[in-house]
């Protein structure tokens, strides 16, 4: 299947926010002590300006990037606006060579956002979802993992400095050996559930801090009869 994107020259909103982005690694560092200490539970936001989805700069990689294209004939269905009389919108800036920062409304909003039921969605997610494709395969790593992110260095998994600054993010009152479970499920999406087990074991043990090698993981394909299949007459795109 060959998806058009129709170029246009365009001046991204988000210049002077900080970038999420997830880069590849074989080893990294995971400050449990940080995961550790915070709850996490997102219901979508109802106002642009606390919402997640409007404070940083997406940024992904070229095949991250093509993952994405390949999911706009459904993405367009939530998204209206990234259809154009070409085919579709070019919502990517590359801004170094091969990576890729995801554009913005002018309220600063992600441009993948939508709204439903009054509360800001993720039209990546929602389809990723509804057609049975694994999340990794559809939605920026950066946005799976967060409020994980690198830092010190960009060597350790930490939580996002601001993250206590959002509403779906709260600080536990009490010291706790257990992973919050949607931080877990995105360590597990975005990493695979093997690794997920390690930290979780680790973190029983009263772990701290981590050094871990990133296993091999490919998400689980989806079955030939989940609606994309059977709609796009086509198979799995494997990275």
């Amino acid at each position: 299947m060959i998806i058009k994107t129709e170029m246009r020259s365009k001046t991204l909103t988000t210049r002077g926010r900080k970038c999420l982005r997830c880069k590849h690694r074989n080893r990294m560092q995971i400050n449990l002590a940080s995961i550790l200490s915070m709850d996490h539970a997102c219901q979508g936001c109802t106002r642009v300006e606390t919402c997640c989805c409007a404070r940083y700069e997406v940024c992904v990689d070229a095949k991250e990037l093509n993952r994405i294209i390949q999911v706009l004939p459904e993405v367009v269905k939530l998204c209206p606006h990234l259809r154009t009389a070409g085919g579709y919108d070019n919502v990517f800036d590359e801004v170094e060579p091969g990576i890729y920062a995801i554009d913005t409304t002018e309220s600063g909003l992600c441009i993948f956002a939508f709204v439903s039921d009054h509360r800001i969605r993720c039209s990546l997610h929602t389809v990723g979802l509804t057609l049975g494709i694994p999340l990794a395969q559809v939605k920026p790593k950066a946005c799976l993992l967060w409020p994980l992110a690198f830092s010190e260095g960009d060597t350790a998994l930490s939580l996002e400095e601001d993250a206590l600054s959002f509403r779906c993010n709260s600080r536990r009152r009490n010291p706790s050996r257990r992973l919050s479970p949607a931080l877990g499920e995105a360590i597990g999406l975005v990493y695979g559930n093997d690794l997920r087990a390690e930290l979780e074991k680790k973190a029983k043990q009263g772990v701290r801090r981590a050094a871990v090698l990133i296993p091999a993981f490919r998400p689980t394909k989806p079955s030939i009869n989940t609606p994309w299949q059977r709609r796009r007459g086509e198979c799995w795109a494997d990275p």
